[in-house]
C-alpha cells in the first residue's frame, strides 16, 4: 500500500535513507529518526511516501512542490526514490512514483522531475519519462556561506 509517511515510520525511514545515501561525500551517519521526523514527515513542504507491505516500509518517493517559470506551471520535483533491494521488481517503485504524481496532480501540479544516476536509467525510461540535457550545479560548505553573505 502506498500512503503518507507518519511518525511511527520514521526509524524505518531512516534506515532506508542511510541505505540510499552511502557515496561519497554524503554522511549516512547524519540521519536519524529525530531528523526524518523533524526534516521530512512533520514539514508540510514535503510530500513523502511509503511503500507500507504489511506494517513494513519496503520503499519510499519524496518531493516537493515546484514552479516552472517557462512553461508557467507547477508540478513536483521529485528528491529521492528508493525500494529496499530484496523487493526490487516488484512494481513499488512505480507505484510510489505514480503516488507522488496523483500528490502532485492533485495540488494543481502538471509535472514530475527528477535527476536519475546511471544505474537507474533503464527503470525510468521504462515509466516513459524523457531524459533532458541539463548541468546540475551544487554549491555548498564556505562557497555557500560567502554567496549568502554569512560568516
Amino acid at each position: 500500500m502506498i500512503r503518507r509517511a507518519e511518525g511511527r515510520d520514521a526509524a524505518s525511514l531512516a534506515a532506508l535513507l542511510r541505505s540510499l545515501n552511502t557515496g561519497p561525500g554524503l554522511h549516512p551517519e547524519r540521519i536519524t529518526a529525530q531528523g526524518v521526523t523533524r526534516d521530512l514527515i512533520a514539514d508540510a513542504r514535503v510530500v513523502l511516501l511509503v511503500a507500507d507491505e504489511g506494517g513494513v516500509i519496503q520503499g519510499f518517493v519524496s518531493g516537493h512542490p515546484y514552479y516552472d517559470s517557462g512553461a508557467s506551471t507547477w508540478g513536483y520535483i521529485m528528491n529521492d526514490l528508493y525500494v529496499a533491494p530484496d523487493v526490487r521488481r516488484q512494481g513499488l517503485g512505480k507505484a510510489l512514483v505514480a503516488g507522488l504524481a496523483t500528490e502532485a496532480a492533485r495540488d494543481g501540479g502538471e509535472y514530475l522531475w527528477w535527476e536519475a544516476h546511471a544505474p537507474a536509467l533503464a527503470f525510468h525510461r521504462a515509466l516513459g519519462a524523457q531524459e533532458t540535457r541539463t548541468n546540475n550545479f551544487s554549491i555548498g560548505g564556505a562557497a555557500f556561506r560567502d554567496l549568502a553573505g554569512e560568516p
